[in-house]
């Protein structure tokens, strides 16, 4: 009978100090916590469950406990940080209870913007009334995590809040910034007239503006943006050419941003005046050039066939800058109209501006333009002989002329490789399909324009599954195909949404890489279209 005594003794003894050492329970880390001797030491315990695999749904009692009892800032910092990653709607409570309105040290307010971090991953509507309160704080950190959550959650209560902060001219620019963010997030049309006006606005004594951003936030609002900007663009809207005066707003500046904005919503009621930026009345060169690109611009994404026509008698244009801009649209419109204009305009200017006119013969043309290519390369040498006259051989390029022909008539070369994709596939979507895949940029640019001018729901799939292409040109061509597809077709639109956590992940994964920075603008347009539908 004693020794089953003793056993049993030694067994409880040994269950309970198993108990008290084993991690996966929450009893181990509590005391780990309540034994460490400073907070240094419990910040490192904290994050040493954070990072390992015992951190679970079993933890968060412990840890919001310990949130409550936690003296340090620096350790509620990484608690709350971890509550966050753990999304648990039971830890909402602790995390308001946690949050010091008084913060005047840096350990605090860091500590009040992991909190909101944390709140605003979880997501419960509770948190706004704090969210709100902290936009009045001193914490330039803590109000922009604020700002940041509102928007997330899209707290419509916020609304008036956000508003202000987003047309307050004494706030810092950048929490303006997040303000317009947040405002498109929230998807309230109320916030329409003052975004349009930040659109233009610009804090001209520090050269910043807010454009990309209020943009941005308005074709996230939809319809109700697109029918406030389109007086901008037809500048028939006198109170706002009243306020851009006051400001000092130069009066080209209306519609040349609405223009741009105006492209992206795929607005027909636009193409009108779009046309007439074509040749826009002024007496500066520079401005109707301006104008003549943004209009194109903004007439390519439309795929506009009336701005099509007066584009191609354009081509001639000398700077290369705006002929890019005029033959880029003509390629994303389509059709074979354009071609002979084309054909002329590759033998006229410098050779930059020649090389987009070639550009555009590749992007439209078949086998029949071949020959056009191969007369172009025979008389490139007289072309650059008159060029280096002109300027008495004193061009860098003048002075080997032999290389510098040769690096021409390589480049035009190079070209008609688009001409063969275009003899092979002609008008078979899964040839194209396939091009997108080819190891040349070009071919895959081009694959991706006829692709999403086909109509064809069938390849949305395979055009999305493109949209990490690393060619800046053919990515550009890839987003755009995709937006035409979910534009045009429901059913693609359907397939488009089964697609868009990939679309999420890609977002998230290259946020911050300046190589996609501009063409991710257009990528983030076409998420938003996706979600809204």
């Amino acid at each position: 009978m004693r020794r089953t005594l003793i056993t049993l003794a030694v067994s409880a003894a040994l269950a309970l100090s198993g108990c008290k050492s084993d991690p996966s329970t929450p009893e181990h880390w509590e005391k780990r916590l309540v034994d460490a001797k400073n907070k240094a030491a419990r910040v490192k315990i904290v994050e040493e469950l954070r990072q390992s695999k015992f951190m679970g749904p079993a933890m968060i009692p412990m840890l919001a406990k310990r949130l409550d009892s936690e003296k340090s800032a620096e350790v509620k910092t990484s608690i709350a940080r971890m509550l966050g990653e753990a999304k648990s709607p039971d830890v909402v409570e602790p995390l308001l209870g946690a949050v010091d309105f008084g913060a005047s040290d840096t350990e605090t307010k860091t500590m009040n913007k992991e909190i909101v971090n944390a709140l605003a991953a979880i997501g419960d509507p509770k948190a706004v009334p704090v969210f709100k309160k902290l936009l009045k704080t001193k914490d330039n950190f803590t109000v922009i995590a604020a700002i940041d959550g509102l928007g997330d959650m899209k707290a419509k209560d916020a609304f008036d809040d956000l508003n202000a902060m987003a047309n307050d001219p004494t706030l810092e620019p950048f929490i303006v910034k997040k303000a317009i963010v947040a405002l498109g997030d929230l998807g309230d049309p109320r916030a329409v007239p003052g975004l349009v006006k930040l659109m233009f606005f610009e804090r001209k004594d520090r050269g910043i503006s807010f454009y990309m951003e209020s943009s941005f936030a308005l074709y996230q609002l939809g319809k109700p943006a697109a029918d406030a900007v389109l007086p901008a663009l037809n500048e028939t809207d006198k109170d706002l050419k009243a306020w851009a005066e006051q400001n000092n707003i130069k009066p080209i500046a209306l519609p040349l941003k609405a223009a741009q904005v105006l492209g992206d919503f795929h607005e027909p009621a636009a193409e009108k005046a779009l046309i007439g930026l074509l040749n826009y009345k002024t007496e500066f060169d520079d401005i109707k050039g301006l104008m003549k690109m943004k209009g194109a611009d903004a007439l390519g994404r439309l795929r506009s066939k009336e701005g099509a026509k007066v584009m191609a008698g354009m081509v001639n244009e000398e700077e290369p800058s705006v002929r890019r801009e005029l033959v880029w649209s003509l390629i994303r419109i389509g059709g074979r109209d354009a071609l002979p204009k084309l054909v002329e305009s590759a033998g006229k200017g410098g050779f930059e501006a020649r090389l987009n006119s070639f550009r555009g013969l590749s992007m439209l043309g078949d086998e029949r333009e071949a020959g056009a290519f191969e007369k172009a390369m025979k008389e490139e040498s007289k072309l650059l002989d008159a060029e280096c006259k002109a300027v008495e051989d004193e061009a860098q390029e003048c002075k080997d002329k032999p290389a510098e022909l040769k690096k021409r008539t390589d480049k035009i070369a190079s070209f008609t490789k688009r001409l063969d994709a275009a003899k092979e596939c002609k008008a078979d979507s899964a040839c194209w399909v396939k091009k997108l895949d080819d190891a040349d940029a070009g071919v895959r640019e081009r694959a991706a324009y006829e692709l999403g001018r086909s109509n064809s729901p069938a390849v949305v799939a395979d055009v999305m599954k493109h949209l990490r292409e690393k060619d800046l040109d053919a990515r550009l061509a890839v987003i755009q195909a995709a937006d035409w597809l979910v534009h045009d077709s429901p059913e693609a639109l359907k397939a488009a949404q089964a697609l868009a956590p990939e679309l999420d992940k890609q977002l998230a994964d290259e946020k911050g890489k300046t190589d996609f920075i501009k063409t991710n603008e257009d990528l983030r347009r076409l998420r938003v279209k996706i979600a809204r539908g």
